[in-house]
């Protein structure tokens, strides 16, 4: 009698098993969702989950006992999902703002942490970055926004390397050895600069401005290749990263440059190493860009704020013919407010795309020339609020 009344659960059990057995081997062997495994994985559960459900109603036990069966259960079920969807929801919401934000885009070079690479896919969920070593690394989406990220801005990038080199050779020849290098990987805005005295060695800096970053691992490869040969050329002896000298020499050797006299202090108009722009522009660009547009876009919020105002202490003179010209004046200078205003509209709209890759010298220089137009409009504002308050004065 006990065995008939559990006939119906073993039932259950039974055709559960035999269908998750009969779904595992058609889904292996018909590969329906080979490209879905999740998806697979979830029809395999809720077969799974159904089979358990039914099997507890099946028992030949009290409606109340299986209530609390079913409500443990489900709360036991409810806390698994609970748990293992904090991460889950925190890599989907990491995601969202990822494409929100958009700190970069497939194809770009990102570091986060110990990773670098180049971004192949972006998910919800995860982003996977294939690195130098051509591997596939998957990263969550969460230790993305966690984490500091860098991103290789596709209009280009400053790569540099160092150099350590004796005392006893002129600076100028260094500086010509290693622009030469530079300029045979095809870099712009070069620059040289001197890291550090040491002990034993001078530590130079050598750098300039990738636009192709998709070369970005055979160009640093390549500017480490011409310094060796450049400065090989010259005859000039690499001591890098740490040489010490031991060779004999009377004592009263002095290791200054042979040429040392000849190097003048401030570069002629023919010397090789000039710039049309400097290090840092190179560098901070964007910084700089961000910097000036926010000073240009007060000073015009300042004048669009005040305008009423200057117009009402200009009727205070008490001159006709003063008032008249001042007035014009002052519409002469909100006039230049006005083309100031739309010109750095236009370069901020350009600023905003983030492929346009072949005008970040001509963007920066219209900035740097609407900077100067503002403070000249700063500059005459002054100068007509001095004139107009010791008009009203008299």
């Amino acid at each position: 009698m006990i065995m008939e009344e559990y006939y119906l659960s073993i039932i259950v059990v039974a055709v559960t098993l035999i269908l998750l057995t009969a779904m595992e081997y058609i889904f292996r062997k018909t590969r329906i969702f080979s490209e879905q495994k999740t998806f697979e994985q979830f029809l395999i559960f809720m077969v799974f989950l159904i089979g358990l459900v039914v099997f507890v109603i099946s028992l030949p036990i009290s409606d109340s006992t299986k209530q609390t069966l079913l409500s443990f259960f489900g709360i036991l079920l409810g806390a698994t999902i609970a748990l293992s969807s904090t991460t889950f929801v925190a890599n989907g919401m990491s995601g969202i703002m990822l494409s929100r934000i958009k700190p970069f885009k497939a194809g770009d070079y990102i570091r986060v942490a110990d990773t670098f690479g180049r971004v192949s896919d972006i998910g919800i969920l995860h982003t996977q970055v294939q690195s130098i070593d051509r591997d596939i690394i998957t990263i969550p989406n969460l230790k993305l926004i966690s984490n500091p990220l860098v991103t290789i801005s596709s209009s280009g990038t400053v790569i540099s390397t160092t150099v350590s080199l004796g005392y006893n050779v002129s600076r100028e020849s260094v500086e010509k050895a290693l622009i030469k290098a530079a300029e045979k990987v095809e870099l712009e805005n070069i620059f040289v600069h001197m890291i550090e005295l040491g002990d034993f060695s001078v530590t130079y800096k050598v750098g300039g401005l990738l636009k192709d970053v998709s070369s970005l691992i055979t160009k640093k490869s390549d500017l480490k290749k011409m310094m060796f040969d450049s400065l090989h050329e010259d005859h000039i002896e690499i001591v890098s990263p740490t040489f010490m000298n031991q060779r004999v020499y009377d004592k009263d050797t002095v290791f200054i440059p042979a040429d040392h006299d000849k190097v003048c202090v401030k570069p002629p108009a023919t010397y090789e190493y000039v710039t049309e722009v400097t290090t840092e522009d190179v560098i901070f660009a964007k910084a700089i860009e961000a910097e000036i547009t926010k000073k240009i876009s007060k000073m015009v919020e300042y004048m669009d704020q005040r305008q009423n105002e200057f117009s009402n202490l200009i009727n205070l003179i008490s001159d006709e013919g003063i008032k008249l010209v001042e007035r014009q004046n002052l519409d002469s200078i909100l006039e230049q407010k006005e083309r100031l205003k739309d010109d750095l509209d236009s370069i901020t709209a350009v600023l905003k795309k983030e492929d346009d890759t072949s005008t970040d010298g001509v963007r920066l220089k219209a900035l740097q020339y609407l900077d100067s137009k503002a403070s000249e409009i700063n500059i005459e504002l002054k100068e007509l609020l001095d004139r107009v308050s010791s008009e009203i004065e008299q």
